[in-house]
């Protein structure tokens, strides 16, 4: 029997209506979206689910959003995307998933794969530690806790004996400054979490990786991952 596969990337930070290049934050981002799709039809099969964390276009309006949609549904698999702080034109989580049969856009829910595994998902927000954090940050930061917590009750309530978190901003920096973020998802059956935000090397530092009590953290931004959706199952 061939399993299907779970793969994980962020911020792709589409623009094919916005205009906006990315090859301005380094090299290695010249025509980043083609080396998306080539890498993604080389390893994703039409069975396969990929998780997209977060800033998925630089679109602010809806309209302009659609093209960089399109160019994720034209792509193979199941698509399950979570809301990025520069995906200012998310809105309407009703509209967003009748869109496209092969999308799902996770907002206070979850969506289940095979044997009994969720995927749940959730902005989240800057930590404490990251430059000028302050008491805006904290309610907003409470606020996504909420929304991952009813992420995680309607997925076990759904019978998900395991779940994977994707959130766009790393849950912790370290370990040893775990958050409130890490506590809730410690405290449900998450065998792992992705998330994304962090880019170039002094950045890629400030997240947390690896196993810590008994959950592995991913960092899935696509220029850290050479631009290829990384399977995690």
């Amino acid at each position: 029997m061939v399993m299907n596969k779970l793969f994980a990337i962020a911020d792709p930070h589409l623009s094919f209506a916005s205009g906006k290049p990315m090859d301005i934050f380094g090299d290695e981002w010249q025509g980043h979206w083609a080396r998306i799709a080539a890498n993604w039809r080389e390893d994703v099969s039409e069975g396969d689910t990929v998780i997209v964390a977060g800033d998925i276009s630089w679109a602010l309006k809806f309209a302009d959003a659609i093209p960089d949609l399109d160019f994720l549904h034209g792509l193979p698999g199941r698509k399950l995307l979570v809301r990025g702080n520069h995906d200012l034109w998310w809105h309407g989580i009703k509209k967003l998933n009748a869109m496209y049969g092969d999308m799902r856009f996770l907002q206070n829910d979850f969506a289940m794969l095979d044997d009994g595994i969720a995927v749940c998902g959730s902005r989240g927000w800057g930590l404490p530690g990251l430059e000028d954090y302050g008491a805006a940050d904290e309610k907003i930061a409470a606020r996504e806790c909420i929304r991952l917590r009813l992420s995680f009750d309607a997925a076990v309530a759904a019978g998900a004996a395991d779940i994977v978190c994707a959130t766009h901003f790393p849950p912790a920096l370290t370990p040893q400054n775990s958050s409130i973020f890490t506590d809730v998802i410690e405290s449900y059956p998450v065998s792992q979490a992705v998330y994304g935000h962090l880019h170039g090397r002094a950045a890629y530092k400030k997240g947390i990786k690896g196993e810590y009590r008994g959950v592995v953290y991913r960092l899935v931004s696509c220029d850290y991952l050479g631009f290829r959706p990384l399977r995690i199952l």
